[in-house]
This record gives C-alpha cells, structure tokens and sequence, in this order.
C-alpha cells in the first residue's frame, strides 16, 4: 500500500553532497513510516493542520525571467502522518501562458543547521487548468518546516496580484487534502503607474 513506502526523515539520515552542493539525506538507511491517522471511512489525513507562513517572488516585473517563487510551509511534529505530495494552483491571476519549468523546481527542509534538499519525484503540471503537483519520493516525515523553489519559465505576463493555492497530501489510498494557504504574489508593469 502507498502508506507503507519508505519515508524521508532528515532527523535521522546521514547527510551527503548533493550535486548542487546543498546536503541530501542518503535513504539506504530503512525507516519506521509514520502511523496513519484515519477517518472512519478509511480516509487519510493530516491530525494537525500544516499552514503557508511565507511566500515571495524574487522578481516581479510582468515578464521576468530567471526567477523563483518561494513557498514556505509549517510541517509540524503533531501532523503526525508523512506528506506525499503538495499540490500547486493558479486560483487567480490571467496568463493563459504560464507554466512553470519542472527541472528547476526544489523543495528543502529548514533545519537548525540549514536547508537541506528533499528528493522529489515526477513532477506533473496541468497547462490548462494551471496546478502543479509535487510528489516526494520517499514522502516526508513531519517536524520541520519546508520550503518549495518554484521556478516558472517567467513571470505572469500581466500586472495584478496573483494567488497561489497550496494543499498537502498526506500518504494514503484515500487522503483527505489540506489547504496550506494562498501564496499572494504582486507584478508591475515597469512603469508603475499603469498598475494599479
């Protein structure tokens, strides 16, 4: 079953170099998966909330390139389930042209000592209905807070404010999701008197 896959704790990994030169945590060390918390039908979810503390965007000029969305989320001990996978959508905002570059993006645990990076699985994303779905492999023990470097191939390519709907999957069959929050991203128009 999916709840019984090997799961991703930094805590208690031994840390290697990764090829971008932040620490990855070697998984050939087997871990213990987290005990479920289920509904009485069965569904999966988290047993306290995760939540969105911070997000911003490196640059916010309509157009820019070369920039990155950063996502920051509380993934405390008391979730007590792993988290599979987040979930990324455009709620509001117009580019029927958005889309993000897959390759670039990456996710981090904050710990004490610094970030280090989370192995990712196949990430997938819905051109049309712009969600983006970031699967962990192997899924993520809670206790420290994560960041998500989303990198779009640019910038919206109109001024306004934009919302980012984040939700949490935790592992299971049947999971019932979290909604994170909205990370609310601003972009101007260069002259900045046409917006707003």
């Amino acid at each position: 079953m999916a709840h019984r896959r090997q799961l991703f704790d930094w805590r208690i990994g031994l840390l290697m170099v990764s090829t971008s030169g932040l620490p990855l945590v070697n998984l050939s060390m087997p871990q213990q998966p987290a005990a479920a918390i289920q509904y009485a039908d069965g569904t999966v979810g988290f047993s306290y909330p995760p939540r969105l503390t911070d997000s911003y965007a490196t640059r916010t000029w309509v157009g820019d390139r070369r920039v990155t969305y950063y996502l920051t989320f509380d993934f405390p001990a008391a979730a007590e389930e792993p988290l599979d996978n987040v979930v990324i959508s455009l709620d509001s905002g117009r580019d029927p042209t958005f889309r993000y570059r897959l390759d670039a993006i990456e996710a981090f645990a904050n710990t004490p000592d610094g970030r280090v990076a989370l192995p990712l699985g196949e990430l997938t994303q819905d051109t049309d209905t712009k969600v983006l779905t970031i699967p962990f492999d192997p899924p993520v023990s809670p206790g420290t807070p994560i960041t998500l470097a989303l990198r779009p191939v640019s910038n919206p390519r109109f001024a306004g404010v934009y919302l980012f709907g984040a939700r949490a999957y935790p592992v299971g069959d049947t999971v019932e999701p979290t909604f994170l929050g909205y990370a609310r991203l601003s972009f101007y128009e260069r002259n900045r008197r046409r917006w707003p």
